[in-house]
């Protein structure tokens, strides 16, 4: 809906098909967006889809370790994401684009210049088309694009629950494998003693509904349940953007791009700030009249210039935490804390851009320091791969 905001905006007739019979469900997001993210994107912080502010994050270790991260300031808006939806679809609507509802797209077809849409019960032609299918990336492979690995796809479960008693102004983020090996487990405040809490984990370690339960039962107790009908599950990709994100007549966004943060599987943000680009060049192409590979391969280099240095950091960042013990995990919170590295992270950490906060945690002396000798030649070494490829600018 951003995409089609940004091409409408510019003067194109666009028509976005959804797939199910409402906007924005059923709905598979955390919410927990960044405010400084949300104004990038021009989306105003509103009651009817935000539910609570937080000012902070806390970690816990596998041993009970723990740190915060906050600012005097809020930094994070808890949205209802089906109700953004909505909002974003009301805003695609002003500016000219058609929605039109229970339109799922079977496949793609490329063809002497254009491209078919072929779906259920329905056939169109057309110059370009922006897609945005999600984590399931069948119609990428339909016009020849390598979708993400699977190896990177984690299932992931989320509840809310109602009457718990925690703080307000905090996330909580619990990481090790007695919950969530390969990941991390969320506990995100809604306000009024409501929460939002999920887990994601490496495939083939157990059932994510099993852990999922036994996190809730150590974190709340025996007694908590969940409010109806907000059991949300569903897939998160960690390995960042596909090796190719267009090609003629298409443009590839969000979670089908791989344009989700590797390190949190947050995709809103990373997602709608590289679907602003392919709007604007979907845009520039219409006026053009030029839908060729070359013409539309500008999305891929605007939005790389910007964002390639992130992704790539972070998705190194993630292949070597996959790789840490639980006690791996647990000294380099020791190091964190005994080096007081949380207050420097507090001060300049960047929620949408954990790559610039990691290069500069790396170069902190205080955190070398406390680093045990084994861990310490890690970070070396993940330096040094940074600095070759050019990724500490």
């Amino acid at each position: 809906m951003i995409a089609a905001r940004e091409a409408a905006s510019r003067g194109r007739e666009v028509i976005l098909l959804e797939e199910h019979r409402e906007i924005g469900f059923p709905c598979h997001c955390a919410g927990l967006l960044s405010i400084k993210g949300l104004a990038e994107l021009g989306i105003p912080l509103r009651e009817d889809f935000v539910r609570n502010i937080v000012k902070g994050a806390s970690f816990f270790s596998p041993s009970g370790l723990s740190f915060t991260v906050e600012r005097d300031e809020p930094v994070a808006a808890v949205v209802e994401r089906g109700l953004l939806d909505k909002f974003l679809a009301e805003e695609a609507s002003r500016t000219g684009v058609e929605i039109t509802l229970n339109s799922k797209v079977k496949r793609l077809r490329r063809d002497h210049g254009s491209v078919s849409i072929i779906g259920e019960g329905f056939k169109a032609e057309v110059d370009l088309v922006i897609d945005a299918e999600g984590i399931s990336q069948k119609l990428i492979r339909g016009v020849g694009l390598q979708p993400s690995p699977e190896r990177c796809k984690l299932p992931a479960m989320q509840l809310d629950l109602a009457g718990v008693t925690l703080d307000p102004d905090y996330v909580e983020i619990h990481v090790g494998s007695k919950f969530a090996p390969g990941f991390f487990a969320w506990v995100i405040p809604l306000g009024d003693g409501e929460a939002r809490v999920g887990l994601a984990c490496k495939r083939g370690k157990g059932k994510v509904k099993d852990r999922l339960e036994r996190f809730l039962r150590e974190r709340f107790g025996d007694s908590t349940k969940p409010i109806e009908g907000s059991n949300r599950s569903g897939l998160i990709t960690t390995c960042g953007p596909i090796a190719k994100t267009y090609t003629a007549n298409l443009l590839v966004v969000g979670d089908a791009a791989g344009h989700v943060k590797p390190l949190t599987g947050g995709g809103v943000i990373p997602g709608g700030l590289c679907a602003s680009i392919a709007g604007r060049v979907a845009a520039e192409a219409v006026e053009a009249g030029d839908f060729s590979e070359t013409f539309l391969g500008r999305y891929e280099e605007i939005w790389r210039r910007r964002f390639w240095s992130e992704f790539k950091v972070t998705r190194l960042v993630r292949s070597v935490a996959d790789r840490l013990s639980d006690k791996s995990i647990d000294r380099i919170f020791k190091a964190v804390i005994e080096g007081g590295v949380y207050r420097e992270i507090s001060a300049w950490g960047d929620m949408d851009f954990h790559g610039r906060s990691i290069i500069k945690l790396l170069g902190n002396t205080d955190f070398w320091r406390a680093l045990p000798s084994t861990l310490g030649g890690l970070a070396r070494s993940l330096l040094t791969i940074m600095g070759k490829t050019g990724l500490e600018t």
